[in-house]
């Protein structure tokens, strides 16, 4: 891993350089402190500063809803590219989003390859840059506040400069191709990064304890705690939309014209009503309690028994769009005991 530095006065100009590199993605501010995901033409709308947008990266790789065969007249199905947006690059990923992406690795790229997930990664450029976390930011606890792979090229703002990260052959190339925006990076460099990390540390409001948490939730599978929430939560799934690394997805059939059959993958929650329904009627959750309760436990506990980590990055996304109000630090406190 090498590191570079940029003038500040350079941003525009590097940003430009990556657009023939595919579809530039960058937050974009829709209204005061609400950031979209969206391409960019002039890049002077990119806000890659936006603590969060309010839906993640995951859209670029995966649609929210998209087509995966099309049959038309009884001719054979036909793979659709309705999920294929080709290269894009995602400017101003932060740590926790970086961090998103290598769980979703894990699960759409070990044991069973999703080819759909596959052919986006293998097209998308991870530009990162660096973030202070607001009240709804718990990161650090999650251990993902830092990241030092899984991205192309990642941007540190120091006071008159960007102290540049090399993580890949790729963010190498971009490097190479424009030479003329980066310099080596010296001593002072490094100091005032590591300077920024303890300020940046400081500004953390939000922490949750997470030692042994697996095994604390095991002991209060049966905890009251559970039905209070599931009178609270709404199993809307709106915190499973905005998660990063929410990843399960709905496969139906449908009619939309005389002559046309299409199977649709869609994005689904396991809070959902349906989702645990199967054939005679029986549900497996069929109490909000059940549905809270097993996604608050696949993020904390199922997930790290079997990658070794849990699947929740800290980004606050939750928090910031729970119509109920619902915290998930605060609830893990609850669990513990300590409210």
């Amino acid at each position: 891993m090498q590191t570079l530095r940029m003038n500040s006065s350079l941003l525009n100009t590097f940003v430009e350089a990556l657009k023939p590199l595919g579809t530039l993605m960058a937050p974009v501010e829709r209204s005061p402190g609400v950031f979209s995901l969206e391409p960019i033409e002039e890049v002077s709308t990119a806000r890659p500063d936006a603590v969060r947008t309010v839906l993640p990266f995951k859209k670029l790789l995966l649609k929210p809803s998209f087509c995966m065969l099309e049959r038309r007249d009884g001719q054979n199905a036909q793979q659709s590219g309705d999920n294929d947006p080709g290269p894009v690059v995602f400017f101003g990923a932060h740590a926790c989003d970086i961090h998103a992406l290598k769980i979703l690795d894990l699960l759409y790229l070990s044991d069973f390859v999703d080819p759909y997930y596959k052919r986006n990664r293998e097209q998308l450029t991870v530009v990162g840059y660096g973030c202070f976390p607001d009240e709804k930011c718990f990161c650090r606890s999650q251990g993902t506040a830092n990241v030092d792979d899984g991205f192309d090229l990642f941007l540190t703002p120091l006071k008159n400069h960007f102290l540049v990260t090399i993580a890949s052959a790729r963010g190498d190339d971009i490097v190479r191709a424009n030479q003329s925006l980066f310099e080596p990076s010296t001593r002072s460099d490094v100091q005032e990064y590591m300077a920024r990390l303890k300020e940046r540390e400081r500004s953390f409001t939000l922490s949750m304890d997470v030692t042994d948490l697996p095994y604390v939730l095991e002991l209060k599978r049966d905890d009251p705690v559970w039905e209070e929430l599931g009178k609270k939560c709404l199993c809307c799934g709106s915190c499973s939309m905005v998660c990063p690394t929410c990843a399960c997805f709905n496969v139906r059939d449908e009619i939309p014209e005389e002559g046309v059959a299409r199977r649709m993958r869609t994005w689904d929650a396991c809070l959902y009503r349906e989702y645990a329904l199967v054939a005679g009627g029986h549900n497996f959750r069929a109490t909000r309690a059940d549905r809270v309760k097993n996604r608050y436990y696949h993020k904390q506990e199922a997930f790290v028994r079997e990658f070794g980590k849990p699947s929740c990055v800290g980004c606050g996304r939750c928090i910031e769009n729970c119509p109920t109000g619902i915290n998930v630090v605060e609830v893990f406190k609850t669990v513990r005991g300590e409210l």
